[in-house]
């Protein structure tokens, strides 16, 4: 697996907006190459850090211009440049669906 963390400032009073925004790029966002997950979580005002999982590195990068896409949607948002950081995974697993 391949994964890209990347840590955002937003426009705190526009939060509601950034949701929406992101329901809205769910499916584009599934139909990514490689995809397996992605996880956006809040960690302060006005901030967030986004998790991507994609199977190989090379889907990873045949990605590469969709997300830029994507991402350029939410820049009217962005207080800072989104900071990101991305490598191949070390440690990982996957709970079976049984024990969900």
């Amino acid at each position: 697996m391949y994964c890209r963390v990347t840590e955002i400032k937003f426009d705190y009073t526009k939060k509601d907006e950034i949701i929406s925004m992101l329901e809205g790029f769910r499916e584009s966002m599934m139909a990514l190459p490689g995809i397996q997950s992605v996880c956006t979580i809040e960690t302060g005002e006005g901030e967030i850090t986004s998790f991507a999982v994609y199977d190989t590195q090379e889907n990873f990068n045949a990605a590469s211009a969709d997300v830029g896409k994507i991402m350029g949607g939410f820049a009217a948002y962005f207080t800072a440049p989104p900071v990101g950081k991305e490598g191949p995974t070390m440690f990982g697993f996957i709970m079976p669906s049984e024990n969900k």
